[in-house]
């Protein structure tokens, strides 16, 4: 009986504790994620946790900064996420220390609402696979929603992107086969051009997939 009593007693202890913890620090750990607050949203696709982190949202890619519908998608992931708590589900890290994941806001999947509005396209080539995303991303083409109604602009259009992996410089024209899957993170040092020239000057090189 005294062993039942000391086992009811630690259960209340544990969940005095866990309800201590989730009221002091504004979070808790979940089996299949965590939750954080939202401090700062970078674009429409990577924002700022509380502890300074960057959370970049997995399977997507939304316009980069200055380009057709990044306003847009901006805005929007701000409305969906800043300032609030949210759960990160199936994070891993990039090899610039950001953490990718699906990003949940409640029970609504917010990669998911942001390739339904068009504002973000989804990306096939990311190690996330979701038919779901898939078939929104696929209507929401076939329905020129958000980015998908934009028009191409090829002034300044040449994007200079570094590969992860191999830490080479490469610049993409409107042409080139990877061209909507490019992401510019100018903290990286990856920046758009005008110029082929004025990529070449800067250390890039044509990308070997572009088709001239």
């Amino acid at each position: 009986m005294k062993r039942k009593g000391l086992i009811i007693d630690w259960r209340v202890m544990v969940g005095i504790l866990t309800v201590f913890l989730v009221g002091s620090n504004g979070y808790w750990i979940w089996r299949n994620g965590e939750q954080m607050r939202v401090t700062r949203v970078i674009d429409g696709d990577t924002f700022v946790i509380k502890t300074g982190e960057r959370v970049r949202l997995i399977g997507l890619d939304a316009p980069e900064t200055g380009m057709c519908g990044s306003e847009e998608a901006t805005k929007q992931l701000s409305d969906m996420v800043l300032n609030k708590i949210i759960k990160i589900d199936r994070g891993t890290r990039d090899s610039w220390g950001r953490r990718l994941g699906v990003v949940y806001t409640g029970e609504i999947n917010v990669n998911l609402e942001l390739v339904k509005s068009g504002w973000a396209r989804y990306d096939n080539f990311s190690d996330e696979k979701s038919a779901e995303m898939a078939a929104a991303g696929q209507l929401a083409e076939e329905q020129k929603l958000g980015m998908h109604n934009c028009k191409k602009d090829t002034a300044c259009g040449i994007l200079g992107n570094i590969d992860e992996s191999s830490g080479k410089k490469y610049y993409h024209l409107p042409q080139c086969p990877s061209y909507s899957r490019v992401k510019i993170d100018g903290e990286r040092g990856e920046k758009k051009f005008c110029t082929e020239e004025e990529a070449k000057k800067a250390g890039f090189i044509l990308t070997p997939d572009c088709l001239r």
